[in-house]
């Protein structure tokens, strides 16, 4: 099973919980009822983890269309037109025999972050990062980010802030609902990473929070929860601070545009322009009488990607 989904996998314990009261806050954007990116990009198997190009042209994803999980991109000639048919990143960026996942682009284009249970690691899954000059020019070979910030647990979804220059993922044992955001940082591109720190109430809490994506400005932090307050059993949240030195505010449910009863919604990205939030979900078969709640184990294949459009306060 694919790696970025045994971190929803982990999540597995808390689904048998009673049904949560309902968050009633208000919404700190507004989001268009979501569309579901089409036949093109998604395939019959898992695709998920979507990340995509400040002028939205170019999206890349993972998928199990192969049979194992690797990242693929599909482009389009502007923000009008579909995406094309994706291709996969090939083997200096994809390892041949592991798993590849949970992609995140830098804002200048020029750095892809990824998670991988490759051979050589340090843990479950390690981060890793693959970089090229310019986004006319092909990606380099991928490495990994090393000791400090990969441990013998699972690391997924490492997320640049919008400087390059701090960097928040997940960890999780795997072994119970509790995945935590945590972030880095440091001083430029060329210094290493500092000693990651967990982020503090109320954005982790008792419950498991993964998948985080932050805004251009900094300033709003999108991830994934099983917390109270879900419409389904994983929800896509979202807290603000008012400056970069500020604590985190209390998240807020992004609503039923968004979140489904019964679905896994999953692996949000904020674009640059706040314009668009693209994430992956598998929605319950409705299709009969008897359609029960989304599992990572029993919706794994119906994992795709979908697209909303967002209206934010000026």
């Amino acid at each position: 099973m694919c790696r970025l989904v045994i971190v929803s996998c982990a999540l597995l314990a808390s689904f048998c919980s009673d049904s949560p009261e309902r968050n009633q806050g208000p919404a700190v954007c507004e989001f268009a009822p979501a569309q579901n990116l089409g036949p093109i990009v998604n395939s019959a198997k898992f695709d998920g983890g979507p990340t995509v190009s400040a002028n939205e042209t170019t999206l890349f994803f993972t998928s199990n269309r192969s049979g194992s999980e690797d990242l693929y991109v599909s482009r389009r000639p502007d923000t009008q037109s579909p995406w094309g048919l994706p291709g996969n990143l090939g083997d200096l960026v994809n390892d041949l025999f592991g798993n590849d996942f949970s992609p995140r682009l830098s804002m200048d284009g020029r750095a892809l972050y990824f998670a991988s249970d490759r051979g050589g690691g340090y843990g479950e899954a390690d981060l890793y990062v693959a970089t090229r000059e310019s986004p006319e020019h092909n990606w380099g070979q991928a490495t990994n980010l090393g000791p400090v910030l990969n441990t013998a647990l699972f690391e997924g979804f490492p997320t640049p802030g919008p400087d390059g220059n701090t960097l928040y993922f997940d960890r999780s044992t795997m072994l119970g609902p509790d995945s935590d955001i945590w972030v880095t940082r440091r001083s430029d591109a060329h210094s290493p990473w500092a000693a990651p720190e967990r982020l503090a109430l109320p954005v982790n809490g008792p419950r498991a929070e993964f998948s985080p994506s932050i805004s251009a400005d900094g300033l709003s932090l999108y991830f994934a929860s099983d917390r109270d307050g879900n419409l389904g059993p994983i929800d896509i949240w979202v807290s603000k601070r008012k400056g970069p030195a500020d604590a985190w505010g209390p998240p807020v449910n992004l609503g039923s545009n968004i979140n489904a009863v019964g679905a896994l919604t999953v692996a949000p990205f904020i674009t640059a322009n706040n314009r668009a939030l693209y994430f992956m979900a598998a929605r319950p078969d409705t299709s009969t009488s008897s359609a029960v709640a989304c599992t990572p184990q029993t919706c794994f294949d119906r994992l795709d990607l979908y697209v909303a459009a967002v209206t934010c306060p000026q």
